[in-house]
C-alpha cells in the first residue's frame, strides 16, 4: 500500500506526539512495514515535519549523490544512516544511486529534479486527444473559410483556377497553417509558390 507524504507524517506524529505503538500504527495503515516506519520516525525526529513538506521542489545534486555513495562504499556507513542524514524519504533512493554508480560509474550520476511535470496516464491521454481535437477544429475552420472565399468563384461555370486558389490561400494564411490550406485546395506547394510569384 502506497501512502501519501501527509499519511506518513501523520504516522510519525501519532508515534512521537501521541505515543501510539508502532504495531498499532502499522495495523491502522494497512500493515505498513515497521522497519520503514522506524526509518520515517527517525527522519521526523531529526528534521521534524519539514522533511515531509514541500517535496516538489527538492533537487538532489550530483555532488551530494557522489558524497553519499562515497560514504557507503568507502567509509562503510549503512545506506539507512546516510539516507537519514540526507533527509531521503526512502533509503531505496540511495540504493538506486548506488546501482547506477556500479553500472555506469561517476558519469552515470546526474542531478535529479522534481517530478512535478510528470503526468498520469489518463492526463497524458487527455492531452493527446485535446491536441488532436484542436488540430481537427483548426482544419475544419480553415476548410469553411476557404469554401466561403471560393464560393463566389465556383459559381462561375469554369470553376476556380490555381491562381485564384493561391490568392485565397495567401489571404487565409494569416489565420491557418499553410499545410492545411494547401491540403484543402489540393494544390502542391510548388504550384502555390509559382502563382504567388
Amino acid at each position: 500500500m502506497r501512502l501519501t507524504l501527509e499519511e506518513k507524517l501523520k504516522m510519525c506524529e501519532e508515534h512521537v506526539l501521541n505515543k501510539k505503538s508502532l504495531s498499532h500504527i502499522s495495523e491502522d495503515n494497512g500493515n505498513y512495514d515497521i522497519g520503514n516506519l522506524k526509518y520515517l520516525i527517525n527522519l521526523y525526529k531529526k528534521f521534524e515535519k519539514d522533511v515531509f513538506l514541500n517535496r516538489e521542489d527538492k533537487i538532489y545534486y550530483r555532488d551530494t549523490k557522489l558524497l553519499a555513495i562515497s560514504r557507503v562504499l568507502k567509509n562503510g556507513e549503512s545506506i539507512r544512516s546516510v539516507s537519514l542524514d540526507l533527509g531521503l524519504l526512502d533509503p531505496t533512493i540511495l540504493g538506486g544511486w548506488l546501482k547506477i554508480y556500479r553500472a555506469k560509474g561517476e558519469a552515470g550520476i546526474e542531478d535529479t529534479y522534481p517530478r512535478k511535470n510528470y503526468v498520469l496516464k489518463d492526463e497524458r491521454a487527455k492531452i493527446i486527444v485535446d491536441k488532436k481535437l484542436i488540430e481537427e477544429n483548426q482544419r475544419l475552420r480553415a476548410e469553411i473559410e476557404y469554401l466561403k472565399k471560393s464560393q463566389s468563384l465556383t459559381q462561375k461555370l469554369e470553376g476556380v483556377t490555381n491562381k485564384e486558389k493561391a490568392l485565397i490561400v495567401t489571404e487565409l494564411r494569416k489565420e491557418f497553417k499553410i499545410e492545411i490550406l494547401l491540403e484543402i485546395t489540393g494544390m502542391a506547394s510548388s504550384v502555390y509558390y509559382y502563382h504567388l510569384s
